[in-house]
């Protein structure tokens, strides 16, 4: 295998056909995290309210606006459920469209959205299985994790220090399953695109496949892990290049006590969310492409389905002998 023209041929492909940028950015393959906290601090003019004040204000709260609750976990569970489906035909899409341009065969975007669609109810069910293989863990680190919360606010020690203690272990042991999985879900929805198999005959080929090319499959995750360290690098500079200007003159105006900070901020967002969208989703079809040529190239002689096989015209009739 050609490790390094995975790389760049996965670039060449993302950057030719951009239309991959937006069906890539809601596959799901891609780890993108907007996470924001918010840290108020206010003095308190009449002292610190009890524990039980703050429940019962809770309690009232919950009480009054039981119906806004319910329809926003009610809006919450159909929007997840959305993008959940969403995601699942992107990723057909996606990796459809990536093995047709790595093979040279004219391809689009209705092609690939037919694609997608085609190919949804099976990605849907394979990550299900894979959402069943992880949810067990999970659940065990939060429970330990919980169990150690609440060791702590009981003030028991030995029990809180068996639980961190359970809870590190079992998160170190959990690293090495949680790579198995990360395989077997880009070698499986592969299989289940590329070759038309089911979800759970894609999770036992991505398996096999797995193992037997184990050191194949080591150094293109390695290889996959190193560039996206120096992409990420590289556009973390240029975004700093870009929001330190943003940021001194916010601070400048937050100085002077002028109002303009709010539109200052309003037009940063506007400016950096697209381009950081765009870049994202380049990355994201960038990496689903990788993954796509490492999958038809890991195998020295890979089973060619008959998907890839170019349709042969019929052969012509027999000549018609006449008397």
């Amino acid at each position: 295998m050609q490790y390094w023209d995975n790389v760049t041929r996965s670039f060449r492909i993302a950057w030719r056909h951009k239309y991959l940028w937006l069906i890539a950015l809601f596959s799901g393959e891609g780890g993108a995290g907007f996470n924001s906290s918010f840290n108020q601090g206010t003095g308190s003019r009449t002292g610190t309210p009890s524990t039980a004040q703050i429940q019962q204000q809770v309690t009232t709260w919950v009480s009054e606006h039981v119906g806004l609750i319910v329809f926003l976990i009610v809006l919450w569970v159909v929007l997840a459920v959305a993008f959940f489906i969403l995601a699942a035909v992107c990723e057909g899409a996606t990796v459809r469209a990536a093995a047709e341009h790595d093979a040279e065969r004219p391809f689009g975007l209705g092609w690939a959205w037919r694609s997608g669609v085609a190919t949804m109810w099976v990605i849907i069910r394979f990550r299900l299985l894979l959402l069943a293989l992880i949810l067990p863990v999970v659940l065990i680190l939060a429970g330990l994790v919980f169990g150690a919360v609440a060791s702590i606010a009981n003030n028991s020690g030995g029990a809180s220090v068996g639980f961190v203690l359970l809870g590190i272990l079992l998160g170190l042991a959990s690293i090495p399953y949680f790579i198995y999985l990360f395989f077997l879900d880009r070698f499986g929805s592969r299989a289940v695109i590329l070759e038309q198999l089911g979800a759970r005959a894609a999770i036992v080929r991505a398996h096999r496949l797995l193992f037997k090319r184990l050191g194949r499959a080591l150094l293109v995750w390695l290889l996959a892990v190193a560039v996206s360290i120096v992409v990420g690098i590289l556009f973390a500079c240029v975004a700093a290049l870009i929001a330190v200007p943003f940021a001194l003159i916010g601070v400048a105006l937050f100085a002077s006590g002028s109002a303009a900070v709010v539109q200052l901020i309003v037009v940063g967002v506007l400016i950096l969310l697209p381009i950081v969208l765009i870049v994202q989703g380049f990355l994201t079809a960038q990496g689903s492409t990788y993954w796509t040529l490492a999958f038809r190239r890991i195998e020295l002689e890979p089973p060619t389905p008959s998907y890839y096989q170019p349709v042969q015209p019929a052969p012509p009739p027999p000549p018609q002998v006449t008397s």
